[in-house]
């Protein structure tokens, strides 16, 4: 199968990066379970069958290899098809469109929110450009640190006005008499461009834009005594003149343009400014899934205080994580993502946060009553340490609400993106994706807890699992499986069941949800499919 992939690449120069590596083994991974999933759960046991499968099993192996040969060809063509193979010039010529005046274009006002870290500083920028170019913005009164910003960047080719500017990156490179050019895949639907040279003060720059649009969201700056600037771009809109304050502009016609002294000043007359257009469901829908697998891939979604909500113009991450470089990391990684807002705080700074006049702090203190749970009467009836049975409770509920969560993430999959005949074939492979993550993770606390729920009842670790027949809810199933744990653990009451009856209703619904997310998960491959067919 390796020698057909290789084969079906022939006569093609281009080499297929890490990230389509890595997606087309995840998609060969889907077939070959789908394949083995078919032929696992019909064993029958009786010796006449084997004798007639091991006759028929050429047919099924030329079968199946026919098919993911058919795939491997379809799905490296696709591959090929989202390649960076387009030269520097022409990525920095497409990019210039978004920070160039064009007089014919709507009337507006361009927003851009921009971050500049250093070293030793983070500054937050608001700027504003006419995008027909009639406007020039206001010079703003600047710090004694701005503006020694302001100098070291300009050495280095940044507007300060517009510090991801195309045009600016592209008039510093064409100053370069050598330098070496670079484009990468830099994150999902992103290339980005990189510079060196030989010398100067600057050894490196480069450019990052999307690969939808190549609108630049990012660039940074590499000096030569190891300093690095970065600059990107956190929010970036079209707005209508009647949003903007005027005074942020100078006035066009006005005294100080020496152009207009001694003549009659008339006033400017605009055509009414169109609103900028929201974006739509399935832009909305890319970005959701983008940071999904983002937080996914960064282990983010498995437990950690991290919310995202939707909102009419873009998709909102609010999160509190433990540490400020956990809290850096996943800025560097989301911060690119377009049509996102990021509210991210760190323990240490809701810490350093001083309390208001308004806020107070109360602590109470309350008594649990200490009963012997279900699971510690069973077990120490069989003479197992208390330390044995708090670990065994803890890990049960760890494993119980691991199972609860990926459930559910599952079924918000399933429920709220829907494969259709005209979802681009990058969501829909982000989906399958995303499912094939949950449902791998799902399988693993699965096959965790029911290791312990047989070295709960006595007998050897679990090895096996069987399905059960019939359909389930996956999400209801789930929450059941954790009620079932509440009572098997809980202390806080006297037991109403005994651990034997609980072990029973445990193992009947873990095979439901196995069955459940088996069902959801090849559903939605077999949907991606199809859509990739097309």
């Amino acid at each position: 199968m390796i020698q057909l992939y290789r084969e079906s690449l022939e006569g093609v120069d281009t080499i297929l990066e890490e990230g389509p590596r890595t997606a087309f083994a995840t998609w060969l991974e889907f077939q070959v379970r789908r394949e083995t999933s078919q032929q696992k759960w019909t064993v029958p046991a009786s010796s006449a069958w084997r004798h007639g499968f091991s006759s028929a099993l050429p047919l099924v192996s030329i079968g199946v290899i026919f098919g993911l040969v058919t795939g491997v060809l379809a799905f490296s063509f696709l591959l090929r098809e989202h390649a960076p193979s387009i030269s520097a010039n022409a990525l920095l010529v497409r990019a210039e469109s978004w920070d160039t005046p064009n007089t014919a274009a709507n009337p507006g006002v361009a927003h851009q929110t921009v971050q500049i870290k250093t070293a030793k500083q983070i500054v937050n920028r608001s700027i504003y450009w006419d995008v027909q170019g009639r406007h020039r913005p206001k010079p703003a009164a600047l710090s004694v640190a701005e503006e020694q910003l302001r100098s070291t960047l300009g050495a280095a080719g940044v507007d300060w006005n517009q510090p991801i500017s195309a045009s600016a990156y592209q008039t510093w490179h064409d100053h370069q008499h050598v330098r070496t050019d670079r484009i990468d895949r830099s994150g999902v639907h992103l290339l980005t461009l990189t510079t060196t040279v030989p010398d100067g003060e600057v050894s490196e720059e480069s450019l990052t834009v999307r690969d939808t649009d190549f609108h630049p969201v990012a660039r940074r700056v590499d000096f030569r005594d190891s300093e690095t600037v970065e600059i990107a771009e956190v929010d970036f809109a079209i707005l209508p003149w009647s949003s903007v304050d005027p005074s942020v502009f100078e006035p066009v016609g006005g005294v100080d343009d020496p152009k207009m002294i001694g003549s009659q000043l008339q006033p400017l007359l605009l055509p009414l400014p169109r609103r900028p257009l929201a974006p739509t469901p399935e832009q909305l829908d890319e970005t959701e899934l983008t940071v999904r697998l983002i937080l996914n891939q960064l282990a983010a979604d498995t437990g950690e205080q991290i919310e995202i909500h939707r909102l009419p113009q873009a998709i909102e991450v609010d999160g509190l994580l433990e540490t400020e470089e956990r809290k850096r990391q996943l800025e560097s990684q989301l911060g690119l993502v377009p049509r996102l807002k990021l509210v991210l705080q760190s323990a240490a700074q809701m810490r350093e946060a001083p309390l208001t006049g308004s806020e107070s702090v109360s602590v109470q203190a309350t008594s649990l009553p200490d009963r012997s749970s279900a699971l510690e009467t069973y077990l120490r009836s069989r003479g197992r340490k208390v330390d044995d049975i708090n670990a065994m409770a803890q890990q049960a509920f760890t494993e119980a609400l691991t199972i609860s969560h990926e459930s559910s993430a599952i079924v918000d999959l399933k429920t709220r993106f829907v494969a259709t005949e005209q979802m681009p074939v990058i969501t829909s492979a982000t989906i399958v994706e995303l499912l094939y993550s949950h449902h791998a993770r799902l399988e693993t606390a699965l096959r965790q807890e029911r290791g312990l729920l047989a070295l709960m009842e006595g007998g050897s670790s679990f090895n096996g699992r069987i399905l059960a027949r019939g359909s389930a809810s996956l999400s209801d199933e789930a929450s059941r499986n954790l009620v079932f744990v509440k009572e098997l653990t809980q202390t806080d009451a006297p037991a109403e069941r005994s651990a034997e009856a609980i072990f029973a209703d445990m193992s009947s619904t873990l095979d439901r949800i196995a069955g459940a997310a088996d069902q959801a998960y090849g559903e939605s491959a077999k949907d991606s499919r199809r859509n990739t067919d097309r």
